[in-house]
């Protein structure tokens, strides 16, 4: 009986900060881009119109979710303070931090109206998704403006665009330098493409030199949005590789996107993979525990999760 215990008490817990996932609560928030006759119009779109609330973030041992972050997700794009407020009513089982929707289409004066509305719920950060038609509000000089007054506030800016993109390599660029306080955090690995490789590859070494930015690798069912597909670890892999060239892995964040992740599987064999494709590109324990916490505990100051 000792020994079993001892065996037991021997297994390593492997502590996660999650640094970008979404929940929602369908009967209390808009969502408009989860409803049916709104796009994106995904085939298996159904696998995410019901509540994803703490509970369903299942990890069995030796995963633990230590903290995480959660991203906003559309819960009220006119008054998104809406999201924190219900964030707050409910029940996490460990640390967690909020990044708000901030849209930065707005004239400066909305924003900064927007602004001040969110700070009262205490975000860590904004986000606003630039693709599709708004790619071009990244490019545009008022993204300037809204640096300073995030830098300001001391609060980041989460990038989710294609870094295949120059136009939007060199705007990030920019801010990055105009602003070496901002911390801008790069989503879903710059939503790179093999058919983009080699543009995804010039932008990871341009961006490298900033210490201000950081990268989630992330965002691997996007490659085929809205349906069921097996993951590809040997692409997943490619990718890490590529960025450990370049990057610290103090700047870099393993994170789930749950539950549009569930296109691949379960959120325990989402952080299954994870483990295995560390060792598999030779990382150590150190290297793991950086990738999958600590970082994301530092940038988004979730310290007491990796304590």
């Amino acid at each position: 009986m000792n020994g079993i215990t001892e065996t037991a008490q021997a297994v390593e817990q492997l502590p996660i900060v999650d640094p970008h996932l979404h929940l929602w609560q369908l009967s209390h928030g808009h969502y408009h881009w989860l409803r049916q006759h709104n796009p994106p119009y995904w085939p298996e779109k159904n696998l995410l119109q019901q509540d994803f609330l703490p509970e369903d973030l299942q990890l069995t041992a030796p995963f633990q979710l230590a903290g995480l972050v959660h991203i906003e997700a559309g819960f009220d794009n006119a008054r998104p303070e809406r999201e924190l407020a219900w964030l707050r009513r409910l029940q996490f089982s460990c640390p967690y931090r909020a990044v708000a929707f901030l849209d930065c289409a707005q004239p400066l004066p909305a924003i900064e109206t927007a602004l001040q509305a969110l700070l009262a719920y205490q975000p860590v950060g904004v986000r606003h998704i630039f693709e599709g038609t708004d790619q071009h509000l990244l490019q545009q000089p008022q993204m300037l403006q809204i640096a300073r007054l995030l830098q300001q506030h001391q609060l980041l800016l989460e990038v989710q665009c294609e870094l295949a993109s120059i136009a939007n390599v060199n705007a990030i660029e920019q801010l990055a330098q105009r602003y070496p306080e901002l911390k801008l955090v790069l989503n879903h690995a710059g939503l790179v493409q093999n058919a983009q490789w080699l543009a995804w590859q010039s932008a990871i070494k341009q961006l490298a030199a900033y210490p201000n930015i950081a990268l989630k690798l992330s965002g691997w069912e996007l490659q085929r949005a809205g349906e069921s597909t097996e993951a590809d670890p040997d692409w997943q892999r490619r990718v890490l590789s590529e960025l450990l060239h370049y990057w610290p892995g103090s700047r870099l964040m393993l994170a789930s996107n749950f539950p549009l992740c569930l296109w691949q599987g379960s959120y325990q064999q989402l952080w299954q993979r994870y483990h295995q494709l560390c060792q598999n590109e030779g990382l150590s324990g150190d290297d793991w525990r950086q990738l999958s916490g600590e970082t994301a505990a530092h940038w988004y100051q979730l310290a007491e999760a990796v304590r």
